[in-house]
């Protein structure tokens, strides 16, 4: 049914759409959010399954110490330890560990990769 749909068995049955078709579909979906109780519970249902191969590099699991209040926290990926400690840009982790820094990152949180 997939390759009838497709075209690629019968091109007489193939769904191409026009341009003005794909504008409209493209116009339907802009602006569109899922409520926040709706992206939690997509997230939740994604925790701790693998990606497909092939997709983007898995995600790395890291330990962070914040040496001013002396605890240590989980993160299942760099992503949302930034988000949890308000950190701008995700890169700022990543660089730490490429440059194998030693000095606290803000001279608060200390990162481990797990």
């Amino acid at each position: 049914m997939s390759d009838t749909k497709k075209g690629e068995k019968n091109p007489m049955f193939g769904q191409n759409h026009t341009e003005k078709t794909k504008q409209k579909i493209s116009d339907a979906i802009k602006g569109y959010n899922h409520s926040d109780e709706t992206r939690q519970i997509m997230s939740d249902a994604k925790k701790g399954k693998p990606r497909p191969e092939g997709a983007r590099r898995p995600s790395q699991q890291i330990e962070v110490t914040d040496i001013k209040n002396n605890t240590t926290t989980s993160y299942d990926s760099i992503h949302e330890a930034t988000i949890a400690l308000n950190i701008s840009n995700h890169k700022a982790i990543s660089n730490y560990f490429k440059q194998n820094q030693q000095k606290p990152y803000k001279g608060q949180y200390t990162f481990k990769k797990i």
